[in-house]
């Protein structure tokens, strides 16, 4: 591809090339931030540029789109002088060369006839790329007719689902086992592709996370009726009866991808639907190697292998929008950021998406502190806290703070001074948004306290910052999805409670909340206060909230209600996957 400098004249280029620089990028180094100064403009002569829009939450997909050799990047603050207004990422190595702002001011002052010619190739080059996203944009906006592929795709899984529909539930369960066994085995290698694609996690904490996923879903699935009649009120006369949903389309996150395809595989299966899965691009190479498995052991008994399929290559927001409104697509499970799931819900098909956590801690002056801290630590620093169900925010009755700080430093946690919260805030969060930074998500606390200098001897496994309650509505009150914890203390545990309903006001409202307390009245009490649909009593939140240590419903897709913008407030299963009919009888007949 040429470079919008070939449209020039040799001696008009040989002027030009006086003023740009060469520079050279590794794969996955930054060129272009966003709300940075625009202060000049990249050719690339060589490798490919990825163009990202900047986004708050970590799932939903942000590439706008590739730049390939020959493309200029960042022209805009060449005309406009505007800040940035995407995050540029080097996909591959890049060579290219640099044209400040600066140099090119003096170049149209020093040659105003030259400037006006570069000036004139640009502006044809901008318009060429507008035309071309505009075109993307009535695709995606106007929902253009599903590709060959996707067409495929949808149709296999159709042609599958009812040949599946028939199998019984012995044979169901079968299928079940041995989906989950294949994976469970491969737990430690999936772990560790899964962590060196994304940067994001723990290995060993992965491999429990499929290993449950796999394993315990399965032996909650394992016996269940999921298919013809149910259950019968003879009172009533009338008999439930399930039927499959048909196909259904599921949303995989960056976060947790492995646990989440086999997670609904299993529910999906077990209720005879079939499944299409859409992956982040961070999680491709691993969701690939996961959907291998599991077709794998739909040929050993026999069926259709179309029951489970994934986009394989790199994933566009545009085939993941026409599977969404595909009149075959009967069904959405959408597990990811906001943006994913607001269009899963507005894509017209049904769906079932998840909403953001934030989860509140009320430590309780009569609290277990040493096995409250112990909970606490153990909990936010599993997997590197992005489990969106986990401990986000203390608070903290002033009458038990510094016995509970004196156990969360015991149990490994390194609480910080004021200076120190100074440093990591200005490390951690973008700018002017104050959300925090993606390359930070998943990162341990190790790595997060050497990144900014703080002490790590020995290594910390949690950082906790004890933040004023005039804060609570800055960057410190809201989800982080990293080894981080808010501090907020209370006078007691009224105000304990208002604070917590506050928190998950600004965000998590109807998710997960926490209270460590030692009477079971204040914990009732809590419980009705909360806007949450998993409210935990002496529990540590990331593993109780998904069923691991509770009595809840072993889940990786949680429900958070109305109050979270969500149809739900269950831990998602297979009966979620199901249409129940009822045969009803007149009365007296």
């Amino acid at each position: 591809m040429s470079h919008f400098i070939d449209q020039l004249e040799p001696a008009a280029q040989q002027t030009l090339n006086r003023y740009l620089q060469p520079v050279c990028f590794s794969k996955g180094q930054c060129l272009i931030t966003a709300g940075a100064a625009g202060d000049g403009c990249y050719l690339i002569d060589s490798g490919e540029a990825r163009v990202e829009l900047h986004r708050m939450d970590t799932d939903s997909e942000r590439v706008l789109c590739h730049l390939p050799a020959g493309s200029v990047l960042g022209e805009f603050s060449l005309l406009d002088g505007q800040p940035r207004s995407t995050n540029v990422y080097a996909e591959t190595e890049i060579a290219a060369r640099w044209f400040s702002l600066a140099d090119f001011q003096k170049l149209c002052a020093e040659n105003p006839t030259v400037g006006v010619a570069v000036l004139t190739a640009l502006s044809r080059n901008l318009t060429t790329k507008l035309r071309h996203q505009n075109d993307q944009l009535a695709e995606y906006i106007f929902a253009a007719d599903p590709d060959k592929e996707t067409q495929q795709m949808v149709a296999g899984a159709s042609t599958a689902q009812q040949e599946f529909a028939s199998w019984t539930e012995d044979r169901v369960d079968a299928l079940l086992l041995d989906v989950a066994e294949t994976v469970a085995q491969q737990a430690a290698a999936l772990a560790e592709v899964n962590v060196a694609d994304t940067g994001i996690g723990v290995v060993a904490d992965k491999i429990l996370k499929i290993q449950f996923a796999s394993r315990n879903i399965c032996r909650s699935l394992i016996g269940q009726p999921a298919a013809g009649p149910l259950q019968e009120d003879t009172a009533r006369r009338v008999l439930s009866i399930a039927s499959p949903v048909g196909v259904i389309l599921g949303i995989i996150p960056v976060t947790n991808p492995v646990s989440t395809i086999i997670f609904k595989t299993l529910i999906c299966l077990k209720g005879r639907n079939a499944l299409i899965l859409s992956c982040h691009r961070d999680a491709l190479r691993v969701g690939n190697r996961t959907g291998e498995l599991i077709q794998s052991a739909l040929v050993r008994h026999g069926a259709p292998v179309g029951l489970v399929q994934w986009i394989k290559s790199r994933t566009d927001r545009r085939k993941t929008a026409m599977l969404m409104r595909h009149p075959d697509v009967d069904f959405i499970l959408a597990t990811g950021g906001p943006s994913i799931v607001a269009a899963a819900y507005s894509s017209g098909t049904p769906a079932i998406g998840v909403g953001a956590g934030n989860a509140p801690v009320l430590i309780c002056a009569d609290a277990d502190l040493r096995a409250a801290a112990e909970l606490v630590v153990r909990s936010k620093s599993f997997d590197n806290g992005i489990i969106c169900g986990s401990e986000n925010n203390l608070v903290v009755v002033q009458a038990a703070r510094a016995e509970f700080i004196k156990h969360l430093e015991a149990s490994g946690a390194l609480v910080l001074s004021p200076a120190a919260k100074h440093q990591l805030t200005a490390q951690i969060f973008d700018s002017p948004d104050e959300h925090m930074k993606r390359e930070i998500v998943g990162k341990s606390a190790a790595v997060i306290a050497a990144q900014i200098g703080l002490p790590a001897n020995p290594p910390p496994r949690l950082l906790v910052v004890p933040v004023h309650l005039d804060e609570l509505s800055g960057p410190y009150g809201h989800e982080k999805l990293a080894p981080i914890l808010s501090l907020f203390t209370v006078a007691d545990e009224n105000e304990g409670i208002a604070v917590c309903k506050r928190i998950l006001a600004q965000q998590g409202s109807g998710h997960t909340s926490v209270i460590h307390t030692r009477t079971e009245a204040l914990a009732k009490r809590f419980g009705l206060a909360m806007p949450a649909s998993r409210i935990l009593v002496n529990a540590a939140a990331a593993q109780g909230c998904i069923g691991i240590g509770t009595g809840l419903t072993p889940s990786f897709t949680l429900g958070c209600g109305t109050d979270g913008g969500n149809s739900t407030t269950d831990n998602v299963t297979y009966t979620h996957v199901l249409n129940i009919k009822r045969l009803a009888f007149a009365s007296g007949s």
